[in-house]
């Protein structure tokens, strides 16, 4: 009899980042980190398919380094129930903070800290609807690396709409994942090719330490 048991796919299987893409270089004093859709439901969800374990054992490294290098840490939560595709006339809509997501809301090892920015998010995009466009324009930022769920769909969409915004993206090719091990390359791939700038965690903490930043940083 077969079974029926699920096994995650592999980082190492999905992950390598595509040769090509544009030849920009991370600087901690241009670059903001967005850690995208990484509430405890979304992440829950993809625990039998992806590598999850890998997952927030990266971001969790981004983030500390992050902060410890001056880099501008923002969230993008979702909204549990507005799904993707549902009518919304076709006007964006500037978003606070909703009683519907709390900062708890995000898988534990990850959470927002003190001086992190929270936005909320209704669409793939993080930049749909949101107020990621000023909050980039207020902290004088105009690169931003991507990590987070899921690596076809939100992180696509919103390194495509950086693209369109003249903002450099740098989506980290071992801090998102997807349903599928093809699904992961197959948006890596195509993101290479056209919008982003796709990376390793260990290449981005290096940018972040810089030549002036203590060796043990995380």
């Amino acid at each position: 009899m077969t079974s029926s048991r699920v096994s995650p796919y592999l980082m190492t299987a999905a992950a390598s980042p595509p040769v090509g893409g544009p030849s920009w270089s991370i600087d901690p004093k241009r670059s903001a980190l967005l850690v995208q859709h990484m509430q405890k439901y979304l992440v829950h969800a993809l625990r039998d398919h992806a590598p999850v374990t890998e997952l927030l054992a990266n971001v969790s490294r981004l983030t500390r380094s992050a902060r410890a290098a001056g880099v501008p840490v923002v969230y993008a939560v979702r909204v549990p129930q507005q799904r993707a595709g549902a009518p919304d006339g076709g006007h964006p809509v500037l978003l606070g903070p909703a009683p519907e997501v709390r900062v708890d809301a995000v898988v534990d090892v990850v959470q927002p800290q003190v001086g992190d920015t929270v936005l909320t998010a209704k669409r793939s995009s993080s930049f749909a609807g949101t107020q990621l466009p000023f909050t980039l324009r207020r902290l004088g930022r105009d690169q931003l690396v991507v990590v987070g769920t899921t690596a076809g769909t939100e992180v696509l969409r919103t390194a495509a709409d950086a693209w369109t915004r003249d903002i450099e993206s740098f989506v980290v090719s071992d801090a998102v994942v997807d349903r599928t091990a093809g699904d992961h390359a197959t948006a890596l791939r195509w993101l290479a090719a056209t919008c982003a700038s796709v990376v390793a965690t260990d290449s981005v903490l290096e940018a972040f330490r810089g030549p002036h930043t203590a060796a043990g940083t995380p």
